[in-house]
């Protein structure tokens, strides 16, 4: 099962408590300047100066103290605490402030429970720079990451309350509605336009003739790989340059299986390199590496003796320090390479670069080839088949063409009575319909709706037939790929292809995702569930 993010400084076993002192109490801590020394060799300074002279001065020195006992200890790890410090606390020092101003401070015999449903309520209000309101989950995160640091003053016995975090601040936050946007994967004829321009300057790279910068020609061979594999950048970024240690050999010619360690779940993963995808490039991954190690052969000398040493993604900056290769570089590189070569989705809006899309596109991908097999799929992702369901479009063009053959209408009907409700939309005659039994009796064949002339699908239907839609994909996991892909698939791809373009796309949006999240009464019960599944 996937591993949720750590934001906890006691890890398994609990850090030693490294007495830290306030304003008031036996000496005031020297310093609010906190540095934190980042894996890439970068190191980012949390500062909190500016907040003192508010009221609150104390509140200011115990976390500074607690964030550097934290540093110290070295848990959370160091990108954790860059985000504790860049978004947890950035906001927390916020809403002090504007304590502050009402004549509040936020002293630490303040922090209460009831200091923390007023931060709660304040986070679920912040905007975003558009004027968008921030998602539950955004707000979700960023009260964890400040959980991160008064846990720690709770342990510090600075603070005196122990039970001040509510137990479900953010109520579904965790839902599908409230979680970021899903990012489409990269059609093939998206995903040839980044490989044309991409195939031509990775081979300048190997040539020795790409006009570009250390940190631009790594930018785009970390690209290169992430395309074609679909691994996470983060540990994919902190392989060894001894490559020996990332890769092995596989069982097969010209193969290799990459070999990563994620942090989050703190074990190794493995991800099987295929030697080539299309003909529009065939880059092999392990020689790619190789020339990344030829190419920071200089940086990696320098290097030795430092906290760098050994990586594989390393580049020199304009004051000539040293830094490895990172997230944010990577997006900052592809920016300037979806500018340059003017890359658009087949909508014709801008193409954005990332690890994300990436991943998503090789989901997909071996999704397809797969046959629609969760379970190959997962596995040569690394991921369980619950995390690479989450990756997926809807089944494939893969299978036998069907088309709706009922009737959509896109305004709601002004006489209910002019047709009956079905278990997922509506029909004009159930009894004599197309394909009724023509014996007196009710048609109950909800399966072949979509296939009958009388079927009618209203904008008051999308949330009964998106619960009946989702209810239908679920069962892949439960019937069998064969099963699903012979009984269900045409019924998904039909909804997806022939109904959902007639209607007001943000509604269709809306319906589907609350379904998803809370299905219509129908699509909750175990008995019409268990009836869905015993056609097969």
């Amino acid at each position: 099962m996937a591993k949720k993010k750590d934001f906890n400084a006691g890890g398994s076993v609990p850090a030693p408590v490294i007495p830290i002192h306030t304003v008031g109490v036996e000496a005031r801590y020297s310093s609010v300047r906190i540095s934190i020394l980042l894996p890439n060799g970068r190191v980012t300074v949390a500062d909190f100066s500016s907040y003192l002279g508010f009221g609150f001065d104390e509140t200011v020195y115990a976390i500074s103290g607690a964030l550097a006992a934290m540093v110290t200890a070295g848990r959370p790890k160091p990108l954790t605490l860059e985000t504790v410090v860049s978004s947890g606390l950035a906001n927390w020092w916020r809403f002090c402030k504007e304590l502050a101003s009402q004549g509040n401070p936020p002293l630490l015999v303040n922090i209460n429970l009831s200091l923390m449903e007023s931060y709660i309520g304040w986070l679920s209000m912040r905007m975003k720079p558009d004027g968008e309101r921030w998602s539950p989950n955004t707000a979700r995160t960023v009260f964890n990451k400040t959980k991160t640091v008064l846990k720690e003053l709770i342990r510090r016995k600075l603070v005196l309350e122990t039970r001040i975090f509510p137990s479900n601040p953010f109520p579904g936050s965790t839902a599908t509605r409230n979680r970021r946007n899903y990012i489409r994967p990269l059609s093939d004829d998206e995903r040839e336009r980044i490989l044309r321009p991409l195939s031509l300057e990775v081979a300048q790279i190997f040539d020795g003739t790409h006009p570009g910068s250390l940190r631009t020609q790594l930018g785009l061979c970390a690209f290169a790989v992430l395309l074609k594999t679909g691994v996470n950048p983060t540990p994919f970024l902190e392989i060894s340059r001894d490559l020996s240690r990332c890769f092995i050999d596989h069982p097969r010619i010209n193969r290799k299986i990459l070999v990563m360690f994620k942090g989050r779940a703190g074990v190794y993963t493995t991800t099987s390199i295929q030697p080539s995808e299309t003909k529009v490039v065939s880059l092999d991954v392990y020689k790619l590496c190789q020339r990344v190690v030829e190419l920071t052969e200089e940086e990696a000398s320098d290097a030795i003796g430092t906290e760098l040493e050994g990586r594989l993604w390393m580049f020199r900056k304009l004051d000539m320090t040293l830094r490895t290769l990172s997230t944010q570089e990577l997006s900052s590189i592809a920016v300037n390479f979806a500018e340059k070569y003017q890359l658009l989705r087949d909508d014709g809006t801008r193409l954005k670069m990332s690890s994300q899309l990436f991943r998503n596109t090789k989901h997909n991908r071996i999704w397809r080839a797969s046959n629609g097999d969760l379970l190959a799929t997962s596995k040569s992702a690394s991921n369980t088949p619950k995390v690479a369901e989450r990756y997926l479009t809807v089944t494939p063009d893969m299978h036998e063409e069907h088309r709706l053959a009922g009737e959509v209408l896109v305004a709601t009907l002004s006489d209910r009575n002019s047709y009956q409700s079905t278990p997922h939309s509506g029909c004009s005659d159930t009894i004599n319909g197309e394909l009724s039994p023509k014996n007196g009796t009710h048609c109950v064949d909800f399966l072949s709706c979509f296939r009958c002339k009388s079927q009618v699908i209203t904008q008051d239907d999308l949330y009964k037939l998106y619960s009946f839609y989702w209810a239908v994909f679920d069962q892949r996991s439960n019937i069998g790929v064969d099963n699903w892909n012979k009984l269900f698939a045409w019924i998904v791809r039909i909804i997806d292809r022939d109904v959902a373009p007639k209607f007001n796309q943000r509604t269709v949006d809306l319906e589907k995702a609350r379904a998803r999240v809370e299905p219509h009464p129908m699509w909750r019960s175990a008995n019409v569930l268990s009836a869905l599944r015993s056609v097969v």
